[in-house]
C-alpha cells in the first residue's frame, strides 16, 4: 500500500511539474509575442515619424508670380525649380497644370506641384490675367531708350545727358504705374507691327543699352520694386549672362536680356555714320557673331544696333542669324507696318522734365 501511495504521489508531482511547465511556456510565448508586436509597432511608428518629420520639397517660381497679358498675346512659361532636403534637385519631377486660354479674358492659375521620394508634396501657384483691349493703340508704341543712371539721392552726379538721375527715373515709373501702362514683350511688339495683335492705348517698353554697372545697381532693384519689366541690351562678350547675378535678374522675370551684338560694339567702318562694325564686317563673320549672341542669350527676339548704326548688310546679318526685331536710335514710336529691322526709339535724357517725358509717350 505504501508503494502504491508513493507512485501515486510521484505521478501527481510529475503532472504538477508538467502543468507548471506548460503554463510557463505559454507565458513566455505570450510575452515574446507582445514584445515582437511592440518592436513591429515601433518600427512602423519610426517609419511614420520619419515620413512626417521629413520637410516637404521647396518650389521656387522662375519669372513673375503674376502676369497680365493682352488677349491673344504671348504667355511664356518660365517654369520653376524644386529642391528636397533628402532627394536634392527634383526640378525634373515638377508637374505643371495650366489652363490659361490666351484668347479668353479672365483670371487663371498655373499650378506647379512636385512630390519627393517620401511622398511629401508641395504646390505653388502663378496668377495669369488675360485682359481685353478696349482701347487699341493707334498712335504707336514708345520704346524708351536709357543708358546709365546715377544716384542723385546719395550725392552722385551724372557725367553727361546719357546718365539719368534715379529720382527722375522713379517719377517716370510712378507715372507709368499710376496710369496703368501695359508693358508688351518683344514677341508681342513683333505681332503688333505685323498687324496680328492689338495692344492697349497705354503701352510702353523700357530698354537699356550696354548693360552698364548702374543698370544692375540702380535700375534692376526698381524693376523688381515697381514690378515693371525692363530689357537690357547687352554685348555678350562683355556680359556673361550665365553668371549668378545675371541669372538672378533673369529669374525674377523683370529683367529680360536681349542682344547688343556679341563683339561688334566697336568701330571700324570709316565714313559710315558712327563707324559701327556691323555695317562693314565680313558678312559671315557678322552672322557668326550674332548667332553666338543668340546662343548665349537663349533668344533672338531683338537686338539694338551699336551706336544706332545700320544698313542693308546689318539687316541681312540679323535676318540670317534668326533675329526678329532691330532697334535704332532714330527718334519715334513703333507703328504697325514698320520695318521690324529698323525700329525707332524714344531717347530718355537727363535734364528733361517729367512733362516732357509724358509728352513722348
Amino acid at each position: 500500500m505504501k508503494r502504491k501511495y508513493k507512485i501515486k504521489n510521484l505521478l501527481s508531482f510529475l503532472l504538477f511539474i508538467l502543468i507548471v511547465g506548460c503554463i510557463i511556456f505559454l507565458v513566455i510565448k505570450i510575452v515574446n509575442k507582445n514584445e515582437t508586436g511592440k518592436d513591429s509597432n515601433k518600427k512602423e511608428e519610426t517609419k511614420k515619424t520619419t515620413k512626417t518629420e521629413t520637410a516637404p520639397p521647396e518650389i521656387k517660381l522662375l519669372g513673375r508670380e503674376e502676369y497680365t497679358i493682352v488677349k491673344n498675346g504671348v504667355y511664356e512659361e518660365y517654369g520653376a525649380t524644386a529642391t528636397d532636403d533628402v532627394d536634392g534637385d527634383i526640378s525634373s519631377k515638377i508637374k505643371i497644370d495650366s489652363k490659361v486660354k490666351i484668347d479668353k479674358p479672365g483670371d487663371y492659375v498655373v499650378t506647379y506641384s512636385v512630390e519627393d521620394s517620401e511622398g511629401n508634396e508641395s504646390k505653388v501657384d502663378r496668377k495669369v490675367t488675360i485682359i481685353d483691349v478696349t482701347e487699341p493703340n493707334t498712335a504707336g508704341v514708345p520704346v524708351l531708350m536709357y543708358h546709365y543712371f546715377y544716384d542723385d539721392e546719395n550725392g552722385e552726379i551724372g557725367e553727361d545727358a546719357n546718365y539719368l538721375a534715379v529720382s527722375m527715373f522713379k517719377k517716370q515709373l510712378d507715372y507709368l504705374k499710376e496710369n496703368n501702362y501695359y508693358f508688351p514683350s518683344m514677341k508681342e511688339l513683333a505681332l503688333y507691327v505685323d498687324g496680328k495683335l492689338e495692344l492697349p492705348k497705354n503701352s510702353v517698353i523700357i530698354t537699356m543699352d550696354d548693360g552698364a554697372e548702374s543698370n544692375y545697381r540702380l535700375a534692376y532693384p526698381l524693376a523688381v520694386q515697381y514690378k515693371i519689366p525692363m530689357t537690357m541690351f547687352v554685348v555678350t562678350s562683355w556680359t556673361d549672362v550665365s553668371q549668378p547675378l545675371q541669372q538672378e535678374m533673369k529669374n525674377t522675370g523683370y529683367i529680360i536680356f536681349q542682344s547688343h551684338t556679341n563683339d561688334m560694339h566697336q568701330g571700324g567702318c570709316s565714313g559710315m555714320k558712327h563707324g559701327a562694325l556691323i555695317q562693314c564686317i565680313d558678312y559671315q563673320t557678322g552672322v557668326a557673331d550674332m548667332k553666338k549672341s543668340k546662343e548665349l542669350l537663349g533668344n533672338g527676339d531683338s537686338m539694338a544696333y551699336p551706336c544706332g548704326d545700320y544698313n542693308d548688310q546689318a539687316f541681312n546679318i540679323l535676318t540670317e542669324a534668326g533675329f526678329t526685331l532691330g532697334f535704332t536710335v532714330d527718334f519715334g514710336k513703333v507703328h504697325k507696318g514698320d520695318n521690324k529691322l529698323a525700329l525707332p526709339r524714344v531717347r530718355v535724357s537727363d535734364g528733361n522734365s517729367l512733362d516732357y517725358f509724358i509728352g513722348c509717350l
